[in-house]
């Protein structure tokens, strides 16, 4: 069995593994022009995938430590995120007529929709047990609703990837912390 601060530190490399790989990968499928641009693009998101569900996987005894409910439905919306990350990967591959559709249904609505899930719940374990400073959890939430902002309501134009921004840094300095510093496990843990 893994230790936690492995798990912990583990997880934060998966963090930063995930981010790199979907931005990467979805920029390359997003252009190809080239058959092979669109395999290496669909690899990376597909390394995104199994990033996604492992840092579910590893935190789940973390988070279970200390809300086991929400440890349950954290590792349930990262396991779906996964399988919708793996699908939008291999959807251009299969040379549908309405591959493209299917991957922005994907990428646009339900890992939104999945990720943001999770997030919510993770943010607030964070939060309500200070495994890791009040600021990332507050960083994340405001993060997520501007994540729920952009998927709502759609805005168009460049400053789109501003919305974006704030959970994509979040998401690299936790994942730095993560790897750094751990989580704060010294805290009386109370079971809901």
């Amino acid at each position: 069995m893994i230790s936690t601060n492995k798990a912990t530190k583990t997880a934060g490399v998966l963090f930063l593994t995930a981010m790199v790989s979907s931005l990467v990968g979805d920029g390359m499928i997003e252009s190809a022009k080239h058959q092979s641009i669109l395999l290496a693009g669909a690899i990376l998101e597909a390394i995104n995938a199994v990033s996604v569900l492992g840092i579910g996987i590893l935190l789940f005894p973390v988070l279970k430590k200390v809300w086991k409910s929400a440890a349950f439905a954290y590792l349930g919306f990262r396991s779906v995120e996964a399988l919708v990350c793996l699908s939008a990967a291999i959807l251009p591959q299969l040379g549908l007529i309405n591959a493209a559709n299917l991957r922005s249904f994907h990428t646009g609505t339900l890992i939104p929709l999945f990720f943001c899930g999770g997030a919510l719940i993770f943010y607030t374990v964070l939060f309500k047990y200070r495994l890791l400073p009040h600021f990332i959890s507050i960083w994340g939430w405001i993060g997520v609703l501007l994540i729920i902002y952009l998927n709502v309501y759609q805005p168009q134009g460049e400053e789109t990837m501003l919305f974006a921004l704030p959970i994509i840094l979040n998401e690299i300095f936790m994942g730095i912390w993560l790897i750094m510093k751990g989580f704060n496990l010294k805290i009386k843990i109370i079971k809901p």
